[in-house]
């Protein structure tokens, strides 16, 4: 065991009032701050200065004069304060905090909701996001939860409809083809889509329902003459939409889950036609939860409401 020979405090009162009162070199201002008299300052400094047996300020008819031997340690103690205030601030972000599970697809985490979650956390600095990132999120996937999970709140992709649960829908997506902007400028522009038969198809095939293919969106935009077979597949739009932004080719994905990318020009659009899927996004609550985080998942909904609403989706 350690025996400390250091000599006790004196006490802590006494030491606020000669930091405050070394700070302004003012009684009053340093009453002021301390929500006391300034005779209660002068005491609580005189206690101070009796139990060191040293002499702190030069009292003159121009306010307060540190000593040298105050001149010394002011710095430390001032500092010392800020250290414990820091301490204290800590301790009760620490015992304030709440935490908050959401369940979603990896797709959907990467995609759209962690590009968005910085906002968040400057927002509600006091709650701690716990992400279950997983694909039985996506409705179709073969484990896919189609009931009470255990989270506080999910956005799942599906239809709607989920035993035990509310459910709200958050948006509604579609598919489009996106592609790199360096491939505006080539020998065959992507001003026609007829003009895809120049270009490699990159192909989601994440699994997931309502899905739309090329075939489908060229038969929607009335092109007939461009191979589907041919291109590259990626089971997860993530790596699609990556291998859009480094010029592979042309992909054919949710529109929304590239919005950053498109946002940021690493992705653009060439093309209006945005077919829909049958499946949305869907914001997903345990009705017979009994939480009492409710604040904090209210919270939570509120805020992303507010991203899908707010244009940036």
């Amino acid at each position: 065991m350690t025996i400390s020979h250091k000599a006790p405090l004196p006490p802590l009162n006494a030491l606020k009032a000669f930091e405050v009162a070394a700070r302004h070199l003012n009684l009053t201002k340093a009453a002021a701050e301390l929500f006391v008299t300034p005779a209660a300052v002068s005491r609580h400094i005189k206690v101070l200065e009796e139990y060191l047996d040293v002499t702190l300020f030069i009292r003159g008819n121009q306010g307060l004069e540190l000593t040298e031997v105050a001149l010394h340690c002011y710095p430390k103690l001032s500092m010392g304060f800020s250290t414990l205030a820091d301490a204290v601030a800590e301790i009760r972000q620490r015992t304030n905090r709440r935490q908050l599970t959401v369940g979603m697809a990896p797709s959907f985490a990467s995609k759209w909701f962690i590009p968005r979650m910085n906002q968040f956390t400057e927002m509600f600095p006091d709650i701690d996001l716990r992400i279950l990132a997983s694909s039985d999120y996506l409705e179709s996937y073969k484990g896919a939860k189609h009931g009470r999970d255990g989270t506080d709140v999910s956005i799942r992709f599906g239809k709607g409809h989920y035993p035990d649960c509310d459910s709200e829908l958050l948006f509604s997506v579609g598919v489009t083809p996106l592609c790199s902007p360096s491939l505006l400028n080539g020998e065959f522009p992507l001003t026609n889509p007829k003009n895809l038969s120049h270009y490699t198809l990159i192909h989601d095939d994440t699994l997931h329902g309502g899905q739309q293919d090329w075939d489908s969106w060229l038969k929607e935009a009335g092109v007939t003459d461009v191979d589907t077979t041919r291109g590259s597949r990626f089971n997860h739009v993530s790596l699609a939409l990556e291998a859009a932004v480094a010029g592979h080719g042309v992909v054919l994905t949710i529109n929304k889950l590239a919005s950053k990318d498109i946002d940021e020009g690493r992705l653009i659009a060439p093309f209006d036609l945005t077919l829909p899927l049958d499946y949305n996004y869907y914001l997903v609550m345990d009705q017979n939860k009994q939480t009492h985080e409710q604040e904090t998942i209210s919270t939570f909904i509120e805020w992303i409401r507010g991203e899908a609403e707010s244009g940036n989706t």
